[in-house]
């Protein structure tokens, strides 16, 4: 894997634990459909920066 790749594998795991246990910690419950909503827009969010930063600096 490339490094960039890993940076944002590393990203979701941490930011994906994060949600979990926030949302066990507060609520005591955890909702799957939720979870796939944060990761969508985690996901979404990621690339559109990515891809903003890239074409402002020129590298994409």
């Amino acid at each position: 894997m490339d490094d960039r790749r890993t940076l944002f594998l590393a990203g979701f795991v941490g930011a994906s634990l994060s949600y979990i246990f926030n949302v066990l910690a507060f609520t005591g419950t955890f909702d799957v459909f939720r979870w796939v909503v944060f990761v969508a827009l985690y996901v979404g969010f990621t690339y559109g920066f990515d891809r903003f930063i890239g074409w402002q600096t020129g590298s994409a």
